[in-house]
Parts: structure tokens; sequence; C-alpha cells
């Protein structure tokens, strides 16, 4: 009898292309997104695509690429800091590895009305989150442009700010789910967050930040980060199913 192959010719074709796409990302100014004063990485939805596509193996694989990776240019980082924290595989390779599992599981378990329901809330959330934590940085720029910009920086205004922007994404984002499906952009929050949570925590926990630090860096970019991760995969993902899944 034969032994059947650990993984199929298109699974390691699969994993090889998007692992390629991950160092690409990394390589050059596409993998990220500037808007200051935040950077927003796309370099982890190569591996959730991964997840859930292919499954929790092939996407734990493409998330090690992506570890591996981040290992390689910390040797190179002229940053001393991001060279002793990402030269650590705990913290550069085992979150990485989970995005995909994570991203499988919960594409598998999201199904019907009350996931997309909880699409469109996280969404919400995410952002108008974001937006009330990111104004006092932005009314700053406001304030030195035309004198106005700390009127922002009141709660009632802060909150005002937030709920409208939590609406706005919502909206899109259940447009989205019209059209693409609500298992993907969930899978994508989920292994987003979880990149950026791990990441942080062990960060934390290996004494190279403080916490507060962390939790600063967690909300300006992991945030928006997962939010971005929501809209691209959902993209991507109508796009290419049709030709990897079964």
């Amino acid at each position: 009898m034969r032994n059947r192959a650990l993984f199929s010719t298109r699974q390691i074709a699969f994993a090889g292309v998007l692992g390629a796409v991950t160092v690409v990302l990394g390589s050059t100014p596409m993998g990220f997104i500037q808007i200051p004063p935040i950077s927003i990485t796309i370099m982890h939805i190569p591996t959730i695509i991964a997840g859930v596509l292919q499954g929790p193996v092939i996407g734990g694989i493409v998330g090690a690429m992506f570890g591996g990776f981040s290992m390689y240019q910390a040797q190179t980082s002229v940053n001393p800091l991001d060279k002793a924290i990402f030269s650590n595989p705990l913290i550069a390779v085992v979150p990485r590895i989970l995005i995909g599992v994570v991203a499988h599981y919960v594409f598998q378990l999201v199904r019907g009305r009350a996931g997309r329901s909880v699409l469109v809330a996280v969404s919400g959330a995410l952002v108008g989150y974001t937006g009330y934590a990111l104004i006092p940085t932005f009314s700053g720029y406001l304030a030195r442009l035309s004198g106005a910009g700390n009127a922002l920086e009141s709660s009632p205004i802060r909150v005002v700010i937030a709920f409208i922007l939590a609406v706005i994404a919502g909206f899109l984002v259940h447009r989205i789910e019209e059209r693409f499906g609500h298992g993907p952009a969930l899978a994508a929050a989920a292994g987003s967050l979880t990149n950026t949570v791990l990441v942080l925590s062990l960060i934390v926990a290996f004494g190279f930040l403080p916490g507060q630090v962390a939790l600063t860096v967690g909300v300006m970019n992991g945030i928006p980060e997962a939010f971005v991760a929501i809209v691209l995969t959902g993209l991507v993902y109508r796009s290419v199913s049709r030709f990897t899944e079964g």
C-alpha cells in the first residue's frame, strides 16, 4: 500500500507562494501602510489567507516563514532593540505560527447571522476605540495648523467622533460582508489580534518594554492592523478561493 504524501503538491506550492509574498511585503514598502503617526503592517495577511484556505498546518507553516523572516530582518536591523526582541524565536516565530492556526479555526466556527453581527460589531468597536485613542495625537497636528485642534480633546467630542467612526466602519464592513462573506473577515481579525497580543505580551514578559508602552503600541498599531486585515482578507479570499479550496 502506498503511503499518502503528508502534503499535496498544491498545498506545498500554496505555502511557498504565500511565504514568498510575505518576504516581498517585508522587504519593500508594500508591506506597510504609513498613516502618521502610525505604521500598519500587512505582512501577516498571507498567513491568515493560508490558514483560511488550506488549514491550520499550512497556515502554521506560512506563519513560521513569516517568523523566520522576522528573525532574519532582526539580524540586519540598525535598531538594537529590534535585534534583541526578534532574535528570540518565542517572540518572532511562535505567535506568527498561531496566526494561521487561529484564523483557520475561527473561520470554521463562525457561520450564520450571528457571525455577521459579530463581524460588524467587532469592526465598529476596533475603529471607534482606535479613533478615540488617537484623537489627542491628531488634535496636536490640527492645533499647530489652525489653532482649533485642542477642542477635539474634550471627552464628549471624542466620544461623538469615535461613535461616528464606528458606525462608518460597521457600515463599510457590512457591505464587504454582503459581497465576500463574514467568515474570512472574522478569521482575519482573530489572526491579526493573535499576532499583536502575543508578540506584545511576550515582549513585556521578557522585559523589553513596560506594559503601558506595549499597550499604547497595541492600540495605535494593532487595532488598525486588524481592521485593514478584515478588509483585505475578504477581498483576497473571494478572488482566490475558487481555485484553492478543496
